[in-house]
């Protein structure tokens, strides 16, 4: 799909186990960042990102629209959501370090402390660049 968009989707491991628990097709997101949730479209990737470990352990297709649902999630305000299919998925300790691709991302050459590049990893969704998106999506299926 020529005009997919990629979106940064930052988890930990205890909300990645969670959707691993749900049945594996819901990706939600909190209440504030429903605006953003909206430019979500079918067909997009969603770039998972584990905090815990700094590094990317799969690729979410979203196959519907963005809606609003406050269940499933023990997290309350998890409330925007999308219908998502899994395209790879890495086990924990098979996880992409994040430092690792830094020198291939344009979002670590961008930073005006290099030191700082957690910063990049705050709040999701975010909208990711199509080269950059593309350099993590070959690092996570080339990681099997």
């Amino acid at each position: 799909m020529n005009n997919r968009s990629y979106w940064l989707n930052v988890l930990n491991k205890t909300t990645w186990q969670e959707f691993l628990n749900a049945e594996r097709e819901i990706s939600a997101f909190k209440d504030d960042r429903w605006i953003t949730v909206q430019n979500i479209k079918p067909g997009d990737y969603l770039l998972c990102y584990i905090t815990d470990i700094s590094g990317w352990i799969g690729i979410l297709e979203v196959i519907s629209e963005p809606y609003r649902d406050e269940s499933i999630f023990k997290l309350d305000d998890l409330t925007s959501k999308v219908r998502v299919k899994i395209v790879n998925k890495l086990e924990l300790e098979n996880a992409v370090p994040v430092v690792a691709m830094g020198n291939k991302l344009s979002m670590f050459q961008s930073l005006k402390n290099p030191n700082k590049w957690r910063m990049l990893f705050k709040g999701s969704p975010r909208k990711i660049n199509q080269q950059d998106a593309q350099e993590i999506v070959k690092a996570i299926q080339n990681a099997f």
